[in-house]
């Protein structure tokens, strides 16, 4: 077992990415993509306005404890289309350097002007996604399912 321990690193952003995606493109695949045409192995998604459509994103229940199980979350899946009002989140390897993992959290806004949001895991682009990426270096900073909480948390090498 690992331990997960609260750290600080100071990083530095080696240039921003800027994106722009297409109709009917999968939001994580693009993201994937982009992550290795330009050999971002760690980032932080800065900033990202477009639509999207075909979400799906959870929030965590009221009154759970750690560590969180998938029962302890409401799955949200929604058709849209939807204005992006704000994407943050950041991009990480993994213990087993695979692809990287990606953590993104989303605000969405509906028809009636109504907005929710929670952690994004599927989308598609409905008109356009405009993403600014900072490529993060001076970390040595990965992801791991964390024996606390139950869920993909940063560790510290």
């Amino acid at each position: 077992m690992t331990p997960h321990k609260a750290f600080i690193e100071e990083v530095k952003l080696d240039g921003v990415i800027l994106s722009r995606l297409m109709p009917e493109e999968d939001l994580f695949a693009g993201l994937i993509k982009i992550a290795k045409d330009y050999a971002i192995e760690r980032g932080v998604i800065l900033s990202a306005i477009g639509s999207l459509k075909n979400v799906v994103f959870r929030n965590v229940k009221a009154n759970i404890g750690l560590p969180v199980k998938g029962e302890d979350t409401n799955e949200i899946e929604e058709k849209g289309p939807f204005e992006l009002l704000s994407l943050e989140g950041n991009l990480f390897p993994s213990e087993s350097d695979e692809e990287p993992i990606i953590h993104l959290h989303v605000m969405l806004g509906f028809p009636s002007g109504s907005v929710k949001g929670g952690h994004l895991f599927k989308a598609t682009v409905f008109t356009t996604t405009e993403i600014f990426i900072g490529k993060i270096v001076g970390s040595s900073v990965y992801k791991m399912k964390s024996d606390m909480t139950g869920l993909m948390e940063l560790l510290k090498k």
